[in-house]
């Protein structure tokens, strides 16, 4: 009987620490996932998140902003809004990394590590852009306690008007952008303003595009039946609204804007979209010492809008922001709710599907400032008497949206679908020599990877996104011999067809690491 219990306690013991949680089977792709678009030597995380020695050192920390939801740090209320591209850890996921931390963040079997994700530092739509703009070469001014904001007018040199596709922002240096919003100034009148650190960009010009880290360029759906952007004019600037974080004094960036104009002429019907903070105050103090609600509402809508996105902007004192239109037959359309305003963390939401608006529908919304001694970001303390101005220090209520004339069955358009499908037949440089092979490359249904995995070797091969999330497992932790050709048949890990773009094969063959890019098209 003694023996037969030993027995029993000896193989509970064992299924326990299978049971465990660990960096290499559980964590790691978690990271890999979520956080390592900022958490990665380049990035512009405090410390990278690609190696497990490093996320144990961290693995307090990890653990105190999952449980306070501060990261990955996506202020969207998605219980009140789907959108594009949404950065969210599921439950199962924030559980995980919970228990990694409380079973002591083991490490396992290295051998069984996912293979990390790639980051090239490069652009992300593929071929050349009809125009790409480029600040100076700027220096921050940040200091160890001060954040730097600044704003650069540039010209666009444009003689005519076009009409744009798509935009994006890549950073000049990934490590000190915190984020990056263009203006369109469509007189070039508004002036650079690099000497006081708080200039948060102009509030009456519209504002085009955004960058955080993990943000994808801003692409305007289109298909065969319709095509959409925004007008650039000729004599035009576009305004840099810069934000170097604290702690970046000296580091130098040049960011740059590419963007991607319509041929012409063009084949489809073409539909303007609008940008402008619909909901916005412009006179209001907040006294010092006081939690205060302020209201504003678009009212009566004049024509059937079609709304993209939604940008909500306050500065430091900012708690909570939400906006939703009311309809005439008393039906409500979701925009957006912020329970906890981060000025720090702005971001573009983008509807997953694009949402209808009918004529003389009321657009409300809400904002709740925090000027007491109680939070941590006000600029001021003791706390002082704070009203609406255009630096940091100062206060905003803006919300800016993306806007259309509605056309019926607009509201049954998924811009997750059509905001990827934006492509060239221009291929990024394939390194020829490269033992690893993929073809066809670019593809259309499937493409076979062909290499050789040695003798019984432990291989894995994943495909990531741009962003660096995991699309599919092709090979997952398996033992191969010899030539080997893996397909991917386009789909992602859920059996879906994966929308069209580039990505990257990402693999293991004994610890060795390989990677490359497809282009599914």
């Amino acid at each position: 009987m003694k023996r037969l219990l030993l027995l029993t306690f000896a193989g509970l013991s064992a299924m326990y620490s299978n049971a465990q949680t660990t960096w290499s089977e559980h964590t790691a792709e978690i990271f890999f996932d979520n956080c390592v678009v900022c958490h990665r030597p380049d990035g512009i995380g405090p410390f990278s998140l690609l190696d497990y020695s490093t996320a144990d050192i961290y693995k307090v920390l990890i653990k105190a902003e999952v449980e306070a939801n501060n990261m990955p740090p996506y202020k969207a209320d998605t219980s009140f809004q789907h959108y594009f591209d949404e950065k969210i850890l599921t439950p199962l996921e924030r559980n995980t990394i919970i228990n990694w931390v409380n079973e002591g963040g083991l490490e396992g079997d290295p051998a069984l590590a996912p293979p990390a994700p790639v980051f090239t530092g490069e652009k992300i739509l593929p071929g050349t852009p009809d125009l790409s703009i480029t600040m100076p070469n700027y220096m921050s001014k940040a200091t160890v306690v001060q954040d730097d904001y600044v704003c650069i007018s540039m010209p666009t040199g444009l003689t005519e008007e076009r009409r744009v596709r798509a935009i994006e922002i890549v950073p000049g240096n990934s490590a000190t952008v915190h984020h990056c919003l263009v203006y369109y100034d469509e007189d070039g009148d508004y002036p650079t303003d690099t000497i006081g650190g708080d200039c948060g960009g102009p509030s009456s010009e519209p504002l085009m595009a955004g960058y955080t880290p993990g943000t994808r360029p801003t692409v305007f759906p289109a298909n065969d039946d319709f095509s959409c952007g925004m007008v650039m004019g000729a004599g035009s600037n576009v305004v840099f609204a810069m934000h170097y974080p604290h702690g970046s004094y000296g580091t130098w960036d040049a960011t740059t804007v590419n963007f991607y104009f319509y041929d012409e002429p063009m084949t489809t019907t073409f539909r303007q979209v609008y940008a402008a903070p619909l909901n916005a105050e412009f006179d209001f103090t907040i006294p010092a010492g006081t939690i205060d609600t302020l209201y504003n509402t678009f009212d009566d809508t004049p024509f059937d809008f079609t709304f993209l996105s939604v940008f909500p902007h306050m500065h430091l004192l900012g708690s909570h922001m939400q906006s939703f239109a009311v309809t005439p037959a008393s039906d409500t359309v979701k925009f957006v709710r912020i329970p906890h305003y981060d000025f720090d963390w702005q971001d573009f939401y983008w509807f997953q599907y694009l949402q209808y608006v009918p004529a003389g529908s009321d657009i409300e919304s809400r904002a709740i400032y925090d000027n007491t001694a109680g939070n941590t970001h006000n600029p001021y303390d003791p706390p002082q008497d704070i009203s609406e101005g255009f630096n940091t220090t100062d206060e905003m209520y803006l919300i800016y949206y993306h806007f259309m004339a509605y056309q019926s069955g607009d509201e049954l358009i998924n811009q997750d679908e059509l905001i990827t499908e934006f492509l060239s037949t221009e291929m990024a440089k394939y390194n020829e020599e490269s033992e690893i092979k993929v073809y066809p490359n670019p593809f259309n249904s499937s493409t076979t990877i062909t290499f050789d995995a040695g003798e019984n070797a432990l291989t894995s091969v994943y495909i990531y996104d741009l962003n660096g999330r995991v699309v599919n497992k092709l090979v997952e932790n398996q033992y191969l011999t010899g030539q080997q050709e893996i397909l991917w048949d386009g789909s992602n890990k859920i059996g879906e067809e994966a929308t069209n773009g580039i990505y990257f094969y990402s693999m293991t063959i004994n610890g060795a690491a390989y990677n490359g890019r497809i282009l599914k098209q």
